[in-house]
This record gives C-alpha cells, structure tokens and sequence, in this order.
C-alpha cells in the first residue's frame, strides 16, 4: 500500500492482528463460524454454494478445483444462498463496517478451501488500500503462506492479518483439506474508503 499512503506511515507484511479489532472479533465468533462451515462441508453443499454465488475464478491457482472461496459478503451485499446456510456468519460479519461500509474495491468474506497438494500462485493487489484477514477454521500439517519475506502457518481459532500488496504465495504440502475465513477489509489507514473511520490509527505510524 506505499503507492497510497506517505512515508510517514508504517509498511509491513504481516501486521500485528492483536491490535486490529476486527481480528479479536473474528477470534472471539470462531466457533460459530466453524460450525456453520462444517455444516457446509458435512452435507455436501460447498461447491454448489460457492456456484450459486459470487464466483471468484482465479488464476493464481493451477486449477479451479484447488481453491475456492466461498463468497459470503462481497463488495456490502450479502449472499442469498449461502447466508441461508450461515445465517449466523452473515449477520456477524455484515455487523462489521470494516466489510460491511467499506467502498474499497472487492471487500468482502469467504470460506476457503484449500486442496492438498496444491498451491496459489505468486500475487498481489495493487486497487484501492485494503487488508487481508485469515481466520484458521480447519488447519492441517503442511499449508503455509509466504507473505513479502514473512512465512504465516495458520492456527485454528487464530486471526493472521497481512497487507496483499506484498507479493503473496500458498503451498499446501499436507493431506487434509484445509479450510479458512478469509476477508478483505478497509485499511485502517485509509479514511477515504472507510465509511465508519477507525477509532486509532496509532498502529500507522508505530
């Protein structure tokens, strides 16, 4: 994000998430958003969900079954088909302004499934100032993501926030599928996009 924000202002991969509310809220709702998940998964209904919605084909990853974001929330509106299968996630993270009031560019919120033995490509977002959270909801042996020259290992129940402007990898070395509530939200720099501005924007500059 340095081709929005000044040098005054703090750049890093991986920022510390204990400082970033909405990823104490995500912590804090963990078990019910992996219970509606596992609903989800449990009665077959992942794919046909995420083809009913907001469908995010990527060519980061080497093929389409290898990863796939489920859309919740995208861009302030909500999902008809899959909030009817996570109500309870939907009215959490619409409840959000970081999400939910945020006019930065595909802001949003998905369950993401990650195959074993696959990967996603090196990228990065170069739109509007936006960041990324990750949510462990199911997290086997083997899946890593290198941010920029930081490598995250996800941890069930633990919120991972990074800045998707630096360039960013997954590999998933493991045999289980692993699974994530993955979100894009307004910077908390950014009082242009933010419709609710952030209460302290100290971490900016420290």
């Amino acid at each position: 994000n340095s081709h929005v924000f000044n040098g005054a202002f703090v750049q890093r991969p991986v920022w510390p998430s204990h400082r970033i509310p909405i990823a104490a809220f995500f912590e804090e709702h963990f078990g019910a958003f992996r219970e509606e998940l596992e609903n989800i998964v449990a009665n077959d209904l992942f794919d046909s969900l995420y083809f009913a919605g907001h469908v995010s084909m990527t060519q980061f990853s080497g093929k389409r079954e290898s990863w796939a974001p489920l859309n919740l929330i995208h861009n302030g509106v909500l999902s008809p088909t899959a909030c009817a299968a996570a109500p309870r996630s939907c009215d959490l993270l619409s409840s959000r302004p970081e999400i939910a009031r945020c006019s930065a560019k595909d802001v949003g919120a998905a369950f993401a499934r990650l195959q074993p033995g696959m990967g996603i490509k090196p990228h990065f977002w170069s739109a509007p100032p936006r960041l990324g959270l990750h949510l462990g909801l199911k997290t086997p042996l083997g899946a890593t993501m290198a941010v920029g020259d930081q490598t995250v290992v996800w941890e069930e129940g633990k919120a991972v926030v990074f800045d998707d402007t630096y360039i960013h990898t997954v590999e998933h070395r493991g045999t289980e599928v692993r699974y994530l509530l993955i979100a894009w939200f307004c910077h908390p720099c950014d009082d242009v996009h933010a419709e609710v501005p952030p209460d302290d924007i100290s971490l900016c500059f420290a």
